[in-house]
């Protein structure tokens, strides 16, 4: 009886494949986070001017957490949670005095107990789900009503 040869890879062909496997990993998803960024942007902006009822989930109206929850579920597929308070723990802690980029998430309030939410959508611009009387619109950053924290969840 014969005993069966074995090829012995070598190290540089174990060293491609290691390669070829951790791009192949490192590709998770078609569309990449910039690119879903812009997609949170445009859909929150397509919101604004509908109304705010709280409670609601959307499409047609929203409270602050339910706007964020609908917009990053349909945009991007990413759940967010449906209240502030689990919304806060999403993601990666954002210095707000660092800057911000599109599709973060700014919160007013204390970690344990924020009381608004907000997307980023650029240009120091913010769109949330304001109230009864305004209902989902675009606003301007200012210093006078700064986000205490910020994450970025894509």
């Amino acid at each position: 009886m014969k005993a069966k040869k074995t090829k012995v890879k070598s190290k540089k062909t174990v060293k491609k494949a290691r390669s070829a496997a951790s791009l192949a990993a490192s590709w998770s998803a078609p569309m990449g986070s910039k690119a879903r960024a812009k997609a949170v942007v445009s859909l929150a902006k397509q919101q604004v001017g509908k109304a705010y009822v709280k409670g609601s989930k959307g499409p047609n109206a929203f409270d602050n957490a339910s706007l964020v929850a609908y917009v990053y579920k349909q945009a991007a597929g990413v759940n967010t949670g449906s209240s502030t308070k689990s919304q806060v723990k999403k993601g990666i802690a954002v210095d707000p005095s660092s800057g911000f980029v599109e599709g973060d998430l700014l919160f007013w309030g204390s970690k344990n107990k924020p009381y608004n939410v907000a997307i980023y959508v650029g240009d120091g611009k913010y769109v949330t789900a304001a109230g009864d009387q305004q209902g989902v619109v675009q606003a301007s950053l200012s210093t006078y009503f700064w986000p205490s924290r910020a994450r970025r969840v894509l």
